[in-house]
This record gives structure tokens, sequence and C-alpha cells, in this order.
């Protein structure tokens, strides 16, 4: 019984987790451009995004945090193709953010262990 509450607990915080500024607003804006209900767009959208949040997780655990970096660049890249709205120079950005991601990483691992 235990596990199991640990593990609603640890679901419940990464519910909390995930909805993010960042997320929300993609949702809208993808529904914006595309025309669609963001309402529905958003929850169908967390359906499909299911298999690719496990697969950010095993690639974070067995391959660590650059490749999971790299992860992330790749999906964003592919909404944009998705969406139909992709530009180098926003590929460009998304490698400018992703670069101070690591940075950050970096700097906080080495200031708090």
């Amino acid at each position: 019984m235990k596990e199991i509450s640990a593990l609603l607990l640890a679901s419940a915080a990464f519910a909390a987790f995930v909805l993010c500024p960042r997320m929300v607003g993609m949702g809208v804006v993808i529904s914006r451009v595309k025309g669609v209900d963001p309402v529905l767009a958003v929850v169908i959208g967390a359906f499909l995004s299911v298999p690719l949040v496990v697969a950010m997780a095993l690639v974070l655990l067995r391959f660590g945090e650059v490749w999971a970096l790299a992860l992330a660049v790749a999906t964003d890249l592919l909404a944009a193709g998705l969406v139909g709205v992709f530009e180098w120079r926003m590929a460009a950005q998304v490698l400018v953010i992703a670069f101070f991601i690591w940075v950050g990483i970096a700097v906080s691992r080495a200031l708090f262990g």
C-alpha cells in the first residue's frame, strides 16, 4: 500500500509539473495556427505524448542529460514541422536555448553537487 500511495503522489506531482506555461502556450499557438479547438488539441496531444514522455524518461535514465536534451530539441523541431512552421532561424534559436539549458545543468551540478 505504501508503494501505491508513493506512486500516486509522484504521479500527481508530475501531473502538476506538466502544466507549465510553455506547454499551455504552445498548445494554444499550435491550435491557432491549425485553426482547431485548443482544448481538444491539448487533450488529444496529451494522450499522444505519453510514449514520447516515456521515451524521454528512458533516454534520460540510460544515456543522461545531453541525449535527453537532444531528444527534446528533435521533438521541438518535429512539432514545428508537423504544424508547418519550421524555419532554420527557429531551429537555431532552439539550439541556442538548448545550449543554455545544458550550461545551466552543468553550473547547477558544479555549485550544488
